[in-house]
């Protein structure tokens, strides 16, 4: 509400210029240069808050947050779906409850003040980003990264209550693995893909070009899923759950099941907004063997992130 006042000047000043759309190239920096501003969030001492949203640009925010505040819920109950194939049945009956740790405390608030920041500091793009027709339908929901995020958050959270009952220490001790694969894929490929990839670049310079901390906060987003997974796995949880509740067999089975479910709801944003969530996508084009190589590559790579956390478990358990 307080981007509204300076969001109306804003588009008052891009129709009094003759711009079609608020979204025009280099407008930003050659209409509003000096009147808009960047501010950092209360909980972030980072600038990630930028005064120069359009009307339109600010209800699409509003709405993406009234979005994240119903699916982070729905997604706990997700978590607990995936948990219960992925673990071992009949294990919670007979498991041996957690200890309570501040570890696990840590790392719930390390994992859930991160999900925090992709919620609600994280830059909103505007409309002349492909970002901003990307995240048109479902929000930053079509991005690989908010659902390991999330799913990342729940798992610590939950491990933390695992101290009280059997039934969570055993579907956290089975989850581990899994959401250890997710958490080396959001940081590792992050880094490798996203971040060198021309589309990114651009809009790093977009950003900094309006005082923005875009690609400081990236890094602060992506790059603690990989040691959180590592922490948890090894020193939060305890050799003994582990044995007993994960299964090599379904855990893998849901690496499969979620890449094709992922699929499925990109393909279908894109049906609908006519963008694909990340830039190094446009060049596939409409190519079914450049898709395929695509999608086998990122399923293999997934696949050997979870062995690698499976080796790690084994480590631990010998």
């Amino acid at each position: 509400l307080a981007c509204l006042p300076r969001a109306s000047l804003s588009w008052f000043n891009y129709r009094r210029a003759g711009m079609s759309s608020p979204g025009e190239a280099s407008l930003a920096d050659s209409l509003m240069a000096g009147k808009t501003t960047a501010a950092t969030s209360w909980f972030l001492p980072l600038k990630v808050h930028w005064s120069g949203h359009t009307p339109k640009e600010v209800q699409a925010r509003t709405f993406k947050r009234i979005l994240d505040a119903v699916v982070v819920p729905t997604f706990g109950l997700w978590y607990l779906i995936q948990a219960s194939f992925a673990c071992v049945p009949g294990v919670a009956a007979s498991s041996s409850r957690n200890e309570p740790s501040m570890l696990a405390v840590g790392l719930a608030v390390i994992a859930v003040w991160v999900l925090a920041v992709h919620c609600f500091a994280f830059p909103a793009p505007t409309e002349d980003q492909d970002a901003y027709r990307a995240q048109a339908l479902i929000g930053r929901w079509v991005y690989l990264t908010r659902h390991c995020l999330t799913l990342q958050a729940w798992h610590l959270v939950l491990s933390c209550f695992a101290a009280y009952s059997s039934w969570l220490t055993a579907l956290t001790n089975g989850m581990s693995v899994w959401i250890g694969g997710l958490g080396w894929f959001v940081t590792i490929q992050y880094f490798m893909l996203v971040v060198p990839s021309k589309p990114f670049q651009e809009d790093c310079e977009l950003w900094a070009g309006r005082g923005v901390h875009f690609k400081a906060v990236g890094i602060l987003i992506h790059a603690p899923a990989l040691p959180l997974a590592v922490v948890d796995l090894l020193f939060s949880k305890t050799g003994g759950g582990l044995r007993e509740a994960f299964s090599w067999q379904r855990t893998f089975a849901l690496v499969f099941v979620y890449t094709l479910v992922y699929l499925c709801i990109i393909v279908a944003n894109f049906q609908v907004t006519e963008r694909w969530p990340y830039g190094l996508m446009n060049d596939l084009g409409t190519s079914a063997r450049k898709w395929a190589k695509f999608i086998a590559a990122q399923t293999v790579i997934l696949v050997a992130f979870a062995s690698l956390n499976w080796l790690l478990l084994l480590w631990k358990i010998s």
